[in-house]
């Protein structure tokens, strides 16, 4: 019976080590994070985007703005010839409007949105003073010149059972802790 073990085995061994091995190309995956503009109102300043994935735009709007729109493109069909260009960019979150000289330099910006994920830092931050609340509505606003935000601040409507707060949340600009948070 050891006799017949060891052939069994031997004979897996001199099976196995004529098995065939096949070498695979290496496989390459692209991500394109671009997104597509599906509509474009040139006499008023309106353009609509689909994003690739979510929270695209609103993640860094004016850096959006600045890869995915031809400012040039837009002033040429737009028959623009004095005063500065306003464009609107809207999802479904909210909208983007930035000011534009005949040029195409960005003069300014405004951003509002609505209901986004707020930056973990200040997430967490909200988490420690309000431990126990969910938040159940949210705003963000900026505003600022050139490719630059100036001011930004978030309204966070938070909850508690019968309890509601509206809270003001003012990130710090410079490295002053995380943000400054005050009821509203």
């Amino acid at each position: 019976m050891k006799k017949f073990i060891v052939l069994v085995l031997a004979l897996g061994m001199a099976v196995g080590s004529f098995a065939q091995v096949i070498q695979l190309d290496e496989t390459r995956l692209n991500f394109d994070p671009t997104a597509e503009i599906v509509f474009e109102d040139y006499q008023n300043g309106v353009v609509k985007v689909k994003e690739k994935y979510a929270a695209q735009f609103q993640g860094d709007a004016i850096k959006f703005m600045i890869r995915n729109f031809d400012i040039q493109r837009f002033i040429q069909e737009a028959n623009v010839n004095a005063g500065d260009i306003v464009v609107t960019v809207k999802s479904s979150k909210g909208q983007l409007s930035a000011s534009y000289d005949l040029d195409g330099n960005l003069l300014e910006t405004s951003q509002r949105f609505t209901n986004i994920n707020l930056p973990p830092s200040i997430r967490n931050q909200v988490y420690g003073n309000y431990q126990g609340w969910t938040m159940t509505k949210n705003k963000y606003m900026a505003f600022g010149k050139q490719d630059r935000i100036d001011k930004e601040k978030y309204i966070v409507i938070l909850e508690k059972g019968n309890d509601r707060e509206r809270v003001k949340i003012i990130p710090a600009q410079y490295n002053s802790g995380v943000a400054s948070i005050e009821k509203f």
